[in-house]
């Protein structure tokens, strides 16, 4: 994790979006059927229809009623490619857009908990990598810094709050994007000097763990806790560390790991960073193992 405010001169920003098939509460069931990524610094756009299937003739009704139910007429309409190959044109795409160094950041609504690790699993399911040089950055988080008390921080509710009407063509992915644009515009008064941690592909945000907020994700990166990933590696080498030196159990370790990293927070936050963290461990071991899956493909 880096502060985007400390590169502002090197940051390309591009604002996308992703509209899929699945529910984002299960990530495994999502898959991309399109992309649009609107490129600030030149005014450009990419977008692309992604078939996330070609064997399917129906696909799952989405999960709330405002999401457009996919059909493989449309797909046929728009002459939707497998996302191996839409990813390639992206790449190259934003490879253009970005030269001496610039540092391509994408920001999305919502991003560390849908579009980002959707775009990983995505590309994990096609033997593609997202390229190490790629950071995010969260309007969700941002505008939630940002603009107190508006109650629906969603992307249509602070349009509406703004904006005083509803985006046009909604959970269209273009039509997000230019209402996301229109969000940040007026936030930073058009001048786009945006401030908070970007994350570079691959490493989770700290704030996609429940009860890490703002203060608790400022206070790790301060310890050097830059994502989830390095917690758990330091959580990691602690409980075996405090094991052999003072024969302590797992969760006792992880108590005191996270009080001493957390001590500016009050202590019923760091209680319940505490629970949400350990049943983390409880279900997925911070292992190479875990991650070794069988891919598809990718030409």
């Amino acid at each position: 994790m880096q502060r985007i405010e400390k590169f502002r001169t090197r940051t390309r920003l591009f604002v996308f979006d992703l509209e899929f098939i699945g529910d984002v509460s299960k990530l495994e069931t999502c898959h991309i059927w399109e992309i649009a990524v609107f490129s600030l610094g030149r005014n450009s756009w990419f977008s692309c229809v992604v078939d996330p299937d070609k064997t399917l003739k129906t696909f799952p009704k989405p999960p709330i009623p405002e999401i457009p139910q996919l059909k493989r007429d449309f797909l046929n309409q728009e002459n939707a490619v497998p996302w191996d190959i839409a990813f390639r044109q992206l790449s190259a795409w934003v490879a253009e857009e970005t030269v001496n160094g610039a540092l391509p950041v994408f920001v999305s609504h919502n991003t560390f908990r849908a579009d980002k690790p959707i775009l990983e699993l995505e590309c994990k399911r096609y033997n593609c990598r997202l390229p190490s040089n790629w950071f995010f950055f969260d309007s969700l988080h941002y505008a939630r810094d940002k603009i107190r008390n508006s109650g629906n921080y969603s992307l249509t509710g602070l349009y509406l709050k703004i904006f005083n009407k509803p985006i046009d063509n909604v959970h269209r992915a273009k039509s997000d994007v230019s209402a996301c644009v229109q969000i940040l515009a007026h936030i930073t008064n058009s001048q786009w000097q945006l401030e908070g941690p970007m994350y570079p592909a691959y490493a989770t945000s700290l704030r996609s763990i429940r009860w890490i907020g703002r203060k608790a994700e400022n206070t790790l990166a301060n310890m050097g806790v830059l994502s989830v990933e390095s917690l758990f590696m330091l959580l990691q080498h602690n409980i075996q560390r405090d094991y052999v030196q003072h024969g302590l159990g797992e969760n006792s370790s992880i108590q005191n790991t996270l009080a001493q990293l957390l001590t500016p927070l009050p202590e019923e936050n760091i209680r319940n960073i505490t629970e949400i963290v350990t049943s983390l461990r409880d279900k997925t071991p911070f292992s190479y193992t875990f991650m070794i899956t069988s891919g598809s493909r990718c030409r």
